[in-house]
């Protein structure tokens, strides 16, 4: 049994073909700081899954975005902690990120480039989901 259960979300922001990435400055895997991510964060007690998805990418980035549609929910166990994550495909409006103090670094990038970048959490499980993602016109 997990000593602790996360609900979150993440999202697979996209503007113009592209989609986003955030260098974390914190985590409860040391081994997860300084890598590459997408948005996202815990959902609050009586929170909407969607509304935690919009939340969590506003507070990361400033940025308004559309959902398109939920993808595959994940769950891992790590660490004696589980983790059940709610993805989602999401529309920027623009490409002009505000970073929080959660991050020290964004990058927007083609699905194609991800094997190019170091140091991307859980990069395989990402490259299916935006594998998923690109399959979806929007």
């Amino acid at each position: 049994m997990p000593d602790k259960q996360i609900d979150q979300t993440k999202v697979l922001l996209k503007f113009k073909g592209k989609y986003l990435l955030l260098k974390k400055v914190k985590d409860v895997h040391p081994e997860h700081i300084g890598g590459w991510e997408v948005p996202g964060g815990k959902i609050k007690k009586k929170e909407d899954k969607i509304n935690a998805a919009l939340r969590e990418v506003k507070e990361e980035t400033k940025l308004n975005c559309k959902i398109i549609t939920e993808l595959k929910t994940l769950e891992l166990e790590k660490d004696n902690i589980k983790t059940k994550t709610h993805v989602y495909l999401a529309e920027a409006e623009t490409d002009k990120v505000i970073l929080s103090k959660e991050h020290s670094d964004y990058i927007w990038i083609f699905y194609k480039q991800i094997d190019e970048l170091e140091n991307v959490i859980y990069k395989d499980l990402l490259k299916n989901y935006l594998k998923e993602a690109e399959k979806i016109r929007n």
